[in-house]
């Protein structure tokens, strides 16, 4: 069904609430459910792949800064999820490997990943990223501003909190 103009668009938007409430829902009693959402979890899940990998091979991974990555790793390192060791060939490279804890961290990760993807085909789910890319960039352009940051940050914050929350019976 091809769709255009404003209904259309607000169906979208409907539909988009329809998906985040769920998900949000699927979240909820999730052994860890904010590692779903933040850098620190995609760097676990890379780690989980490839036993060990330097802090630039994981920001071009990920497609992160490398000063995001630093900051990132550091806060995984006091969770005691990866350690940092300096390589054998090169002084200047940072090795980061998961720990046990890390391990175990992505094992939660894993039982706890959000279900509804699971309605999707690889395909499907590479196109649905791509077309959330496009969104998101676009809306991040146009709320680039610092008081739409701060607003963004607070909004995080209270779904963070929502999800982490208990459901009501």
């Amino acid at each position: 069904m091809l769709m255009s103009g404003q209904l259309a668009q607000h169906e979208l938007t409907e539909k988009f609430f329809d998906l985040s409430l769920l998900f949000a829902l699927d979240m909820q009693g999730k052994d860890n459910p904010s590692l779903l959402f933040q850098g620190q979890g995609n760097i676990l899940l890379a780690l989980d792949e490839k036993a060990s990998m330097s802090q630039r091979e994981l920001a071009e991974k990920l497609q992160i800064s490398p000063p995001t990555i630093t900051e990132f790793v550091n806060k995984l390192v006091k969770k005691d999820l990866v350690t940092k060791t300096r390589s054998q060939k090169d002084k200047r490279v940072v090795i980061v490997s998961l720990t046990g804890a890390g391990k175990h961290a992505v094992a939660a990760v894993d039982h706890s990943d959000l279900s509804g993807w699971q309605y999707l085909s690889p395909q499907q789910q590479a196109q649905m990223a791509t077309l959330m890319e496009i969104i998101i960039h676009g809306l991040t352009q146009k709320y680039s501003d610092p008081t739409s940051k701060q607003i963004l940050a607070s909004m995080r914050r209270q779904f963070f909190k929502l999800v982490l929350s208990e459901p009501d019976n």
